[in-house]
This record gives C-alpha cells, sequence and structure tokens, in this order.
C-alpha cells in the first residue's frame, strides 16, 4: 500500500471477506481490532488468532492508535465507529479497496460472476496449489484443508480472488487473469436492470491487464455477448481469450456428462481438443461448469491440462457449497448457500442427479427482501423439485433493507397456487424463525430423506440440528 497502516480496526469484521482481511493484516504484523453486530463462528475465529472484537457499535470501539478503518459495504457512514473515523482523519477503505491498494502489485487471477465464484475460486486454488505454484487464495468461504479456513497464504507470484460484484467490489482490481462464469440480474439494490451490471462487467474487462488472460462461459448468452463485442479492445492489448462450455463453439468443452454412485465425471477437451477424464466428489452440471473454468485459466497459465485435472480427484468441496452436514440413520442434510432462483433449481437438479429414488425435503430462507421482491415471479418455480417445502421468512440484511415489506408467507402463497396450477400436492409450510424451521424438517423427516438447507443468512445453523 501507498501508506502501511500501524493498527487497523475492522467495522463489520464477522463478514466472510472482512475476517480474511483481518487475518492477512494479522499475519503482516500489523495491529488489528474489530467489532460487528453479533458473535458468529467468523468472529471466534479471529478472536482465536488474538484480534480482540467488540460486539455492538460504539465509537470508543475504535483504538487511539487506530490509522485505517476498514469497513464491510453494509456499514453506513452515520456508524459511530465511521464518524468516529472521520473526526479523527483516519483513513476509511472498504475491505475490497483495501485489498485492491495492498495487491496492487501482485498478479491477481479475479474470479466472477453471479453463481459458482467460491466454488471456482476454490479449484482454481486447489489446482495451483497441489501444481506447486504456492498461490495466495482469498475465498468467500471455508475451504477445508486451509487451516485458517476462508485464506490461504502463499509465497508464490499468483493471488486468487473471489471478485464480488455487489457495489462493483470488482472494480477494485486490476486483474491479470480474470474468469467470468456467468451473468444473471442479482443485487437489484446496486443494480437496477441487467444493463447496469453489463455496464459494470465491460468497465471490469477494461481493467484486466495488458498481455492477460479473459476466460469466459460460452453457454451464457449475456457472457457471450459481451466477449464479442469486447473482443476487438481485448486483443489489441494483446489480451488472450479462452471459452469453456458444452457447446462446440467453446475453445474448451465438456463432454460426456455422467453421475455414478455419487460421482460425476466428464471429459475435459482443452484448447488442443484433446480429452481428459475428469472425476469430481461434487454433483450438478454447474460445477462441471466451475471445474472447466479453473481447468481452463490453469492450462493458460501453462499448467498442462493433464496435471490440473488431477488435483480436482482429491477436491472436496467447501463450507455451504452442497456441503453434506450429515449422513446417518439414512438421512443426508446438505447446506447450501444458494440464495438466487438459478442457484436453488439448479442446486435441487443436482441432488436429485445424485441421489435418485429419494424424497426431497428443502428448507429455504430468502436472502434480503429487496431481492425477494424484485426476483419473485422467479422464485416461485424454482422449488419445483422439492417434495416438501419450508420457507423461513427473509434474512434482513442489515443497512440493505430500506423499508422493504415482503415476507415469506408471500412467496408461500404465491407458491400453493402454483402447485394447484400444475396439479401438484406438497406440504409448503411458512417458518417464522429457523427454529421453527427445525421443527417443521424434524417433523417431515423419515429415512430415505435428503434434506437441503438453503439460503445464504442464518439458515445453516439449525442443519447440524437436523
Amino acid at each position: 500500500m501507498e501508506k502501511r497502516p500501524k493498527h487497523a480496526h475492522l467495522v463489520g469484521i464477522g463478514g466472510i471477506n472482512m475476517s480474511a482481511v483481518a487475518k492477512l493484516l494479522k499475519r503482516a504484523g500489523i495491529g488489528v481490532s474489530g467489532s460487528d453486530a453479533k458473535e458468529s463462528e467468523l468472529t471466534d475465529e479471529v478472536e482465536a488468532m488474538g484480534i480482540p472484537v467488540a460486539i455492538g457499535q460504539d465509537k470508543m470501539h475504535v483504538p487511539p492508535e487506530c490509522d485505517l478503518l476498514i469497513y464491510s459495504s453494509a456499514v453506513p457512514v452515520t456508524n459511530p465507529e465511521r464518524v468516529e473515523a472521520a473526526r479523527r482523519s483516519i483513513r476509511e477503505r472498504t475491505n475490497f479497496q483495501f485489498l485492491g491498494e495492498w495487491y496492487a502489485a501482485s498478479r491477481v487471477l479475479l474470479v466472477t460472476g453471479t453463481h459458482g465464484k467460491s466454488t471456482t475460486t476454490a479449484m482454481l486454488g486447489h489446482m495451483l496449489e497441489w501444481t506447486r505454484r504456492d498461490p495466495t487464495v482469498i475465498v468467500g468461504s471455508r475451504v477445508p484443508g486451509y487451516p485458517l479456513g476462508n485464506v490461504r497464504f502463499g509465497g508464490g507470484e499468483l493471488t486468487v480472488i473471489e471478485g464480488d460484484e455487489y457495489a462493483k467490489h470488482f472494480l477494485e482490481f486490476e486483474p491479470y487473469g480474470l474468469i467470468i462464469n456467468n451473468i444473471e440480474l442479482d443485487h437489484t439494490d446496486v443494480f437496477p436492470d441487467i444493463d447496469a451490471l453489463l455496464a459494470a462487467f465491460r468497465e471490469l474487462l477494461a481493467r484486466v491487464q495488458d498481455g492477460g488472460v479473459v476466460i469466459a462461459n460460452a453457454d451464457d448468452a449475456r457472457v457471450s455477448t459481451l466477449i464479442g463485442r469486447e473482443r476487438t479492445d481485448l486483443e489489441s492489448r494483446g489480451i488472450r481469450i479462452r471459452t469453456f462450455g458444452f457447446g462446440s463453439h467453446a475453445d474448451c468443452r465438456v463432454e460426456d456428462l455422467q453421475v455414478k454412485d455419487e460421482r460425476l465425471t466428464f471429459a475435459y477437451r482443452d484448447a488442443a481438443l484433446r480429452p481428459i477424464l475428469v472425476e469430481l466428489s461434487v454433483p450438478g452440471r454447474m460445477n462441471a461448469l466451475n471445474a472447466a473454468a479453473a481447468l481452463t485459466l490453469a492450462s493458460s497459465l501453462g499448467i498442462p491440462s493433464s496435471d490440473a485435472v488431477g488435483t480436482l480427484e482429491s477436491y472436496r468441496g467447501i463450507w455451504r457449497r452442497f456441503e453434506i452436514v450429515s449422513d446417518r440413520d439414512d438421512v443426508i442434510v446438505v447446506s447450501d448457500y444458494a440464495h438466487h432462483p438459478t442457484a436453488v433449481s439448479m442446486t435441487l437438479d443436482a441432488a436429485r442427479a445424485f441421489y435418485p429414488g429419494r424424497r426431497f425435503l428443502l428448507c429455504f430462507q430468502p436472502h434480503h427482501r429487496r431481492r425477494t421482491r424484485d426476483l419473485f415471479d422467479d422464485f416461485v418455480p424454482a422449488f419445483d423439485k422439492a417434495d416438501h417445502l419450508a420457507l423461513c421468512e427473509i434474512y434482513d440484511v442489515a443497512g440493505r433493507e430500506e423499508g422493504e415489506r415482503i415476507s415469506s408467507r408471500d412467496l408461500q402463497e404465491a407458491v400453493i397456487r402454483h402447485d394447484g396450477d400444475r396439479g401438484v400436492q406438497r406440504s409448503v409450510e411458512y417458518a417464522p424463525d429457523p427454529e421453527e424451521a427445525l421443527t417443521i424438517l424434524k417433523r417431515w423427516k423419515r429415512p430415505g430423506d435428503v434434506i437441503l438447507v438453503m439460503g445464504a443468512g442464518d439458515i445453516y445453523l439449525i442443519a447440524k440440528k437436523i
């Protein structure tokens, strides 16, 4: 950074990316403190590293020695700790602004897209680690095998970062390598329409370093159109473009996708169209594409595809991404982060393909009232593959709700009407909170069931209790 801080205070330190920043600072020998609205597993993690965490918001939480305040974008300017920082003329940065400055001189590989960012980031990090590139990896989840959970510090030149589109966070970077998995309207409190989201991705492409590489999903119409329009400019700057996907028009292809004995297999044809067998322990067409994206970038960095593919056999998934929380008494409990209609539907499809002939109970907690309102009509049919559905009340996102009145009861009523129209009978129940959702699931469950606990809020906390 232009000016290395002596002590950084993090407001919202319990966020998945914020906690990674805290660990980074601690490792760099910089003083760190933080605060959050409530205790969580993530605040426990950073406290275990010797970082003091205050619960609540108070100007007294900002230490006298603080010379940098880092805040989550959900923290408003009226937050007492931000007010105190302004009064004392303390530098302020969002967590992604900080990361963009900290890694400005690094060779950053940025993973973006509406869906699959965390998994693709973890897969890419796994490949680079096991092919001895010793990368630094920052993931929006916990990765088994990473002692610090959501971050791996390496000594190599490559830094893999999950690039969040919320609040245009990914524009804080000038990546050498960029993956665009897919583009679908989300975060409607930031992007009023798909054109606004596409404009942000165009700006991101303009920030890719000259001589870098862009990896794009050829199966996604918006991604293909975006790359088609920007290709001339990208290539004029020496940027290589490689596409991946199931279609024959992709540079690197996924073929012969199969599921057998809870394993996903497919053939990956690299840019030379050589078929290489890939085997994954995580399900779904989307994970085949995530793996293909990571493989395509790895090969673009000079890693032989055969070497990179071999690493995927030992990939075991990540926290809250089709995470098998329990498999006992003939009941499988899965925790998943899906919170967009497309992700919900695709995860249900993947589960049914992985566990044929079973009954599927879905507990879904919508995330953010405005998202629920704006994507309401898409949510209603997204649950069709669930045999029974429990809808927990919407998880309120601090600083982002703006008085929205919609409820999961509205979603429940719409799903029941939709089921009537398609002649389907199943239980669709409303739960005012996660504990009541747990009661419903315990009442429903029986041997042979697969229970999916799904959402980006705190619903995952009940998974282990089922």
